[in-house]
């Protein structure tokens, strides 16, 4: 038995160390992740063939086909269609979030979203609207209520203000107006993907984000991305230069890969939260304390989700992308394998499950664990201890129906949770499943492997041989 054990644990270890590296994390835009995909993938082949990568002399031309790329195959429409010419409801600047920019993305049958951020021009609230209660902050919430005093800003955005308030007479901006807006412009300009069928919009709710949502694809995927692998094995280059097939393979590529995109509106606010400043002067391991001054220093969002609590919700999407920037590769690793494991068993577990347990709870519980250990304590023989305690902390949290907000302890983000049975049955699941290392192994292998994304390279990193007397 204890032969046995071992044997998984050591599996367990090699699994998670096997996991692929992103090649970017941290970036904003779209084209600039291809950039750094294709860099990598270059990089590889350069050096399979033993000639030196001579990255000065290639970089520009990759991020020109890119940028390409991203314009004649995937996006159709800018994003400043979105928003109008004149002020007010201008954008400043659509800025890439979520798990793509961690890296924190895996390939299985859920492929990651695209989600942007964008940022509104024409407004920003100041730390003066912070001290003066025109954007009203507590520690027990996120939500805020953003309140418009300048004279000159209650004439621009009039058309986006709610009644005033009944205490102040302050007017409060809509976080409804905005959405809407957007909604609208959406469906006036047209689809913002690239792809066979038409994309659908979700309705407008209470969420932050405007959802698009793509159909299945006329041909399945998979079956397009058979046909071309046969047909690159056969003839290589002629399948490469052969802007048919090229489109073809980018637009499968878009359907498997990217088959939604949340559109976040947001507003810029200077310095950080009142209500965050906690956060600042904490007692921890980790992050040190250069990249909390380089977090505090770049300001935060508030984004139009609203609750009894307020219009607005605080977002700390842009100071989370730094926290992961400064992850080791193998805290990385880890993250991502906690990830993959609760993602594969969720669709085993009851389907209420999944609503009970989000990505972002797991970020935390990861963000929370990596603030107390030390960098000493993370090596290649350790990282299953970190995997299982990271699942242990999970079911702690599911069992007291608490887990505290990492940049605001005093809100816990498990506290709507309305049927403790189920919770507590979770837990029990989770529990089970640390000791389980063969499931656990199971699940990142699922859940990390590029199986139909990996085109010219197996995943043993191999380059895919092919015959040249095939080539025209």
């Amino acid at each position: 038995m204890m032969q046995a054990s071992n044997a998984n644990y050591s599996t367990l270890k090699n699994t998670v160390l096997e996991m692929w590296e992103p090649a970017a994390i941290g970036v904003h835009r779209a084209p600039d992740l291809l950039v750094k995909y294709f860099e990598k993938h270059f990089r590889r082949f350069f050096n399979m063939i033993n000639i030196p990568y001579e990255s000065s002399r290639i970089h520009n031309s990759i991020e020109y086909v890119c940028e390409d790329i991203c314009k004649r195959h995937i996006f159709k429409t800018d994003f400043h269609s979105y928003f109008h010419a004149q002020p007010p409801f201008q954008l400043r600047e659509a800025i890439l979030t979520g798990s793509l920019s961690e890296g924190l993305y895996l390939f299985s049958s859920e492929p990651p979203d695209m989600d942007f951020m964008c940022v509104l021009k024409n407004i920003m609230f100041s730390q003066e609207d912070q001290e003066d209660g025109s954007l009203l902050l507590r520690e027990d919430t996120p939500f805020v209520y953003a309140f418009i005093t300048r004279k000159e800003n209650k004439n621009l955005w009039s058309e986006f203000l709610d009644e005033g308030d009944k205490h102040t007479g302050k007017l409060r901006l809509s976080s409804r107006k905005l959405k809407e807006e957007l909604e609208k412009n959406y469906k006036k300009t047209g689809g913002l993907f690239r792809t066979f069928g038409k994309e659908g919009l979700e309705e407008v709710d209470e969420g932050a984000a405007v959802t698009i949502r793509k159909p299945e694809p006329v041909v399945p995927s998979v079956e397009r991305y058979r046909k071309f692998k046969e047909e690159i094995l056969r003839q290589p280059w002629r399948v490469l230069l052969d802007n048919a097939v090229s489109d073809e393979i980018l637009h499968a590529m878009l359907d498997k890969l990217i088959p939604s995109s949340d559109i976040v509106l947001s507003i810029s606010c200077e310095g950080w939260p009142y209500c965050a400043r906690e956060w600042i002067t904490r007692e921890r391991v980790w992050p040190d304390k250069h990249s909390v001054e380089t977090i505090t220093l770049a300001g935060f969002h508030i984004v139009p989700k609203s609750s009894h609590d307020g219009d607005f919700r605080l977002s700390f999407s842009c100071a989370e992308t730094i926290l992961v920037k400064t992850l080791e590769p193998l805290q990385h690793k880890v993250m991502r394998a906690f990830k993959a494991v609760i993602k594969h068993h969720q669709r085993i577990w009851s389907p209420s499950a999944k609503g009970i347990i989000s990505s972002y709870h797991l970020k935390t519980i990861a963000f929370w664990h990596f603030e107390k250990t030390s960098q000493e304590s993370w090596t290649e023989e350790t990282v299953v201890h970190h995997l299982v305690v990271l699942l242990e902390e999970l079911a702690e949290a599911l069992r007291i129906q608490s887990l505290p907000m990492y940049f605001m302890p005093k809100v816990n983000l498990l506290q709507d949770v309305d049927d403790p049975e189920v919770t507590l049955d979770l837990m029990d699941k989770i529990s089970r499943l640390s000791h389980n290392f063969p499931a656990m192994s199971e699940a990142v292998n699922d859940k990390t492997t590029l199986k139909e994304s990996a085109i010219l390279i197996d995943s043993d990193h191999n380059v895919i041989h092919s015959n040249h007397d095939d080539v025209n």
